[in-house]
């Protein structure tokens, strides 16, 4: 029975890193990812399948270059037969059905563990665009003005800035000097990165390419949009600091309340009866 009971929970820890072993070395094969990588927008090759877009935005991207990846799935493969030979040991001196349980768990929790914490860095990643965007695009309606013109901005940017947008505009230009033409860099860059501020910023960018408008009129008009954005967005938070404030009123301090209030009155009472 311990036997058995051992052998269960590692073998499937030993599966699941089986699994995102051979995964790893099909990486530069989209079509042959698994569901972590297959919802990686990677640096090397940015373009996003059809279809992929749905599924990464539904389950949360994972960005980065295939080694990022693969440095990722060897930490899963670390965490999950580590815990799993923990939970093996520790199932196999009690071996209970709810030790069974917990130790199954354990290892999907060991699996899980590092996609969670990348997911929260790819959305952290997000969120630091949008708020450097909102300030870089005053920037780049000052360039433009001056007669620089828009590659010129962002070189300036990334020269001087070294932040997640920076990056973001070091990799369009090297986009475009691989060939890429400004529209396709641009919606490659929208594609790794599909924030509300980014896609407005780009929908701008490639309005004025097609209708030929003037650049510093649709700058200064996408960063009043920006701005209108940021703001909407902390209205929505403060707006939202209200209902969050009722379960700690409720559970937390009308008890006190009434203690203080009432107990004093209550005590007079039974002193009375």
């Amino acid at each position: 029975m311990i036997n058995v009971l051992g052998a269960l929970t590692l073998g499937f820890g030993t599966t699941l890193g089986a699994h995102a072993l051979l995964t790893a070395r099909n990486v530069k094969s989209p079509s042959l990812l698994s569901p972590i990588q297959g919802l990686a927008t990677t640096r090397s090759n940015p373009r996003v399948i059809p279809g992929e877009r749905s599924r990464r935005d539904a389950l949360g991207a994972v960005e980065g270059t295939p080694e990022a990846i693969r440095r990722l799935m060897v930490r899963q493969v670390i965490a999950t037969i580590g815990t799993g030979l923990l939970a093996a040991l520790l199932v196999g001196s009690e071996p209970t059905p709810i030790g069974v349980i917990a130790a199954l768990s354990a290892v999907g929790g060991a699996w899980q563990i590092p996609l969670v914490l990348a997911r929260g860095r790819e959305r952290q990643r997000r969120t630091n665009v949008d708020r450097k965007l909102t300030d870089a695009i005053g920037e780049m309606v000052m360039g433009v003005e001056a007669g620089l013109t828009l590659d010129a901005v962002m070189a300036r940017y990334t020269d001087r800035h070294t932040n997640d947008l920076a990056r973001e505009f070091a990799h369009l230009a090297a986009a475009i000097r691989s060939g890429r033409s400004r529209t396709e860099a641009l919606t490659e860059m929208r594609d790794r990165t599909p924030t509300p501020i980014l896609r407005s910023f780009v929908s701008a960018v490639e309005q004025n390419v097609v209708l030929g408008t003037p650049l510093a009129a649709v700058l200064r008009k996408q960063a009043e949009t920006t701005h209108r954005h940021r703001r909407q967005a902390a209205e929505t938070r403060a707006a939202g600091v209200s209902m969050k404030m009722i379960f700690p009123t409720v559970f937390c301090l009308l008890p006190l309340l009434m203690i203080v209030v009432v107990g004093p009155a209550i005590v007079r009472l039974v002193e009375v009866l």
